[in-house]
């Protein structure tokens, strides 16, 4: 119903009437003693509590979505598709000339790529629909998830070319406040760290705009819309030429990690992307960057 619109659009899709389909919510609110659905306007709407059972449950309906493609794999007798995840900041910038060189390494390696945001990376990587994911910040929240440290590099600020800022060698929090600042929304963890820096300074962060796309707020900037605290990394998916990084003063150290699922066994592949992941930061931040992973 929720991916249908509506309980006719619902029943319809199963092959159900209406009050059948009504039938199987309640049969299924009164197992898991959860209050799945209100009534608004005579429509059926999520309750927050249905809204996060809902998010649960997709992760493991993709699973099982997943599944013919792994019979026809293991049918074939083929090279089984090897499934990564990132985040958005990090998908032109890092994983797509990683895997040019993961691709000559291994040419008859079939792969998928993902990008997902913050919020929702673990807990696919959790659900086992993913074998690597690309991500910021440790320790991971998930239990059952698998962490390696990758590479820490410092958070810098990021202004248009010819902005007043661009003439300081670092710039504090304080600086930053007295101009128009683009952050990520609430929630999110590079909104989390914005907000400890300015913390950490005694300011208060007031944001002029929010976005959920750490590639869009770097968009923003070089259009001239403000300023933001970025990554070398992510600020590479946008025109070098329309924008100058500073650092930070005091400095704030961003950490990155790959991430695997529960029960998770390295193969030759994954341990061929490891590898040309982090040559890759290598070679696009040099010594902005500190491998910290055991793994090369």
């Amino acid at each position: 119903m929720v991916i249908h619109g509506s309980l006719v659009a619902a029943a319809s899709v199963m092959n159900l009437s209406q009050p059948a389909t009504s039938r199987l919510i309640s049969t299924l609110e009164d197992e898991l003693k959860l209050k799945l659905f209100k009534r608004e306007k005579r429509r059926l709407v999520l309750t927050p509590e249905g809204k996060e059972f809902y998010r649960e449950a997709e992760k493991i309906l993709a699973n099982l979505d997943d599944l013919p493609r792994i019979v026809r794999e293991i049918k074939d007798g083929g090279t089984r598709t090897l499934r990564i995840v990132a985040l958005a900041r990090l998908a032109n910038s890092l994983v797509s000339p990683a895997l040019a060189r993961f691709v000559a390494e291994n040419p008859e390696q079939r792969f998928s790529v993902d990008v997902r945001g913050h919020r929702d990376i673990e807990q696919w990587v959790a659900g086992r629909h993913y074998d690597i994911a690309v991500a910021l910040t440790k320790p991971c929240n998930h239990p059952s998830v698998i962490q390696r440290p990758f590479f820490d590099t410092d958070a810098m600020a990021m202004v248009p070319k010819g902005h007043p800022l661009e003439l300081l060698e670092s710039v504090t929090a304080e600086q930053m406040a007295e101009h128009d600042i683009i952050a990520l929304a609430p929630g999110l963890r590079p909104r989390f760290q914005m907000e400890e820096i300015f913390h950490s300074a005694g300011v208060e962060l007031t944001c002029k705009i929010e976005t959920t796309s750490s590639v869009l707020a770097c968009q923003m900037v070089v259009e001239g819309l403000g300023v933001t605290i970025i990554d070398r990394l992510a600020a590479l998916a946008v025109d070098e030429s329309r924008y100058s990084l500073l650092p930070l003063n005091p400095s704030y150290r961003l950490q990155f990690v790959l991430l695997f699922p529960p029960g998770f066994e390295e193969t030759p592949a994954t341990k061929s992307l490891v590898r040309c992941l982090s040559n890759q930061v290598r070679e696009s931040l040099g010594e902005h960057a500190v491998m910290t992973s055991d793994t090369d």
